[in-house]
């Protein structure tokens, strides 16, 4: 294989992970325990992520609305992992695209660096959707949970607000901050509703939206919020359990193939080269 290829492949891959560490790097722990307590001023947006956004910005112009929106909701539905919002995702498809076609083109590839430019501009979208699912299936898993939480508050005396206040500041995980912004619109002045509304939009979770519509009838007809939040749970619950169901059912067909390229060739050769061996030796 050709040496600059291979340099070329290795200086690619260090930029993209440059890139990145630059973007989604954390300060450590010894320094976070060092400052805890300490009032601090937020860091100023570096350099680099400032021309992230401008150049997401340029882009944002150029590529149809369609596009842009449909990852703009997925951002959302994702929680804007590493805080990347539209510009800065943008800038990384940019600046990903670029380092791949700069250096393949170097190289002296450039129908590669044409297809690699267009591969790593749309790797971004595969890591937010990827994130966007793992996200949803969390909320889907733990809403039963923190459903049962809010209607033990409810039916102690809490009201609404107070009781998703208390749980949502009781849990960890996707869900609870959710449901921490939904608090935060309502104590901006949005009504409950809207907010409930908004909330449901975000998540794009079909056991959220269920619920939000039974809150918003219960509020409506002035039926029991208790009551209206214990058959809520049952029926997640429920849910959850065929969810739970559905994926064991679908292991046995998972490990089929695995089994059949991995596992049956080492067997058969196990098993049937020796005997093979020894009546070869006997002819």
């Amino acid at each position: 294989m050709n040496i600059t290829v291979i340099v070329g492949a290795m200086a690619m891959v260090g930029a993209i992970g440059a890139l990145w560490w630059g973007l989604t790097a954390e300060p450590s722990r010894a320094r976070a325990n060092l400052f805890a307590g300490l009032t601090q001023h937020e860091a100023p947006p570096s350099k680099l992520d400032g021309i992230l956004r401008q150049a997401g910005t340029v882009t944002r112009r150029i590529l149809p609305n369609q596009m842009v929106d449909g990852l703009e909701v997925r951002l959302v539905q994702a929680g804007h992992p590493y805080g990347l919002d539209l510009p800065r995702m943008l800038g990384v498809k940019i600046a990903l695209a670029g380092f791949s076609a700069l250096l393949l083109f170097i190289i002296g590839h450039p129908l590669m660096a044409l297809v690699g430019a267009v591969a790593l501009f749309f790797l971004p979208d595969y890591y937010v959707a990827t994130i966007k699912d793992k996200r949803k299936t969390t909320i889907r898993l733990s809403a039963a949970d923190i459903l049962d939480q809010l209607t033990i508050c409810v039916e102690a005396g809490l009201g609404f607000d107070a009781a998703l206040t208390r749980v949502s500041v009781r849990n960890e995980g996707p869900l609870a901050e959710e449901l921490r912004r939904t608090l935060a619109d309502i104590q901006a002045g949005m009504p409950r509703s809207q907010a409930l509304r908004t909330l449901s939009d975000r998540v794009q979770v079909q056991e959220i939206r269920q619920l939000v519509t039974a809150l918003l009838q219960a509020q409506k007809h002035g039926t029991s919020l208790g009551e209206t939040l214990r058959v809520q749970s049952g029926e997640i619950r429920i849910k959850r359990k065929q969810l739970v169901q559905e994926r064991a059912a679908k292991v046995a067909v998972k490990i089929l193939f695995p089994v059949i390229l991995c596992f049956m060739p080492v067997f058969f050769i196990v098993s049937i080269v020796p005997s093979v061996t020894k009546i070869a030796g006997a002819f």
